[in-house]
């Protein structure tokens, strides 16, 4: 994903739903741009507009971007079959990417198209945010061994690239959110306003959708489905903060530690689909 292009583009007025109205969001800041991009979940026509934009003011895209615009035109053309047909295509050339994969899984089940049961809960990815220091604070961890952290300070850092054994560390820890998704539906709903206050949000990206648990923060720390996942996010944050501080292995390109918005996304690992 082009961060940086996707970044200046964007209008980011994204429709979100907070005490049961639907409202437009527009973030005080960029960093609430960059929390908007960890779920991996922006409609197929934001995909078409970034696309035409790019290119009608001379930009460069990538060949993802120019494919998943093929698709959205397939959609508006009516033809369901072909569209999904390269959107399977994609995942076999860019299912390494965990974020990606979610966001084709995204555009095939609004195709119709239902992962089958022991794809649906897959875990692609983790986002937890904690909203008790005044400001979101949160981590972001995928299948591909890729992260994101981003502090109540808006302090934002890429993890990217990473060695094939902080790969397999990450999947272990991320297997502590089957229980969790095992027992919770997935999201029919579009996605909440942040976090505020004494409350956080454990989301898990699956093939299915979004699984989601949201409350106090006490409370889901003693939950028996959350509290383990909520431990397994406070060590991974605790090595990923270590990595900073050594600035290399176990992700051998180095941490991108960004005080403002951009920069290039990493590569990650095996296809996660």
């Amino acid at each position: 994903m082009d961060w940086k292009h996707w970044l200046k583009w964007r209008p980011w007025k994204r429709r979100v739903v907070e005490a049961g109205a639907t409202t437009p969001a527009v973030p005080s800041d960029e960093h609430a741009a960059l929390r908007e991009l960890l779920f991996a979940d922006e409609p197929l026509e934001s995909v078409v507009r970034f696309v035409r934009e790019q290119e009608a003011s001379g930009g460069g895209v990538s060949s993802l971007w120019r494919r998943l615009a093929d698709v959205a035109e397939l959609v508006a053309r009516r033809e369901h079959s072909r569209a999904v047909e390269e959107l399977r295509r994609l995942m076999d050339d860019e299912g390494h990417d965990a974020r990606s994969c979610f966001q084709f899984w995204n555009f095939l089940r609004q195709l119709g198209e239902v992962p089958s049961p022991d794809v649906a809960t897959r875990v692609l990815g983790l986002v937890v945010e904690d909203a008790r220091h005044g400001a979101l604070d949160i981590l972001a961890a995928y299948w591909d061994g890729t992260a994101r952290l981003m502090d109540a300070k808006g302090g934002f850092r890429i993890f990217t690239k990473p060695a094939p054994v902080m790969v397999d560390h990450m999947r272990r820890d991320l297997r502590v959110c089957e229980p969790l998704v095992a027992a919770t539906r997935p999201a029919s709903s579009p996605r909440a306003a942040p976090p505020v206050g004494s409350r956080g949000r454990v989301t898990v990206l699956t093939p299915a959708g979004l699984r989601v648990r949201d409350g106090e923060w006490e409370e889901l720390r003693a939950d028996a489905l959350c509290g383990p996942v909520l431990q397994m996010a406070d060590a991974l944050r605790e090595r990923l903060l270590r990595g900073v501080a050594a600035m290399g292995p176990p992700w051998e390109h180095g941490v991108l530690a960004l005080p403002g918005p951009g920069g290039p996304d990493g590569e990650g690992g095996p296809l996660v689909h």
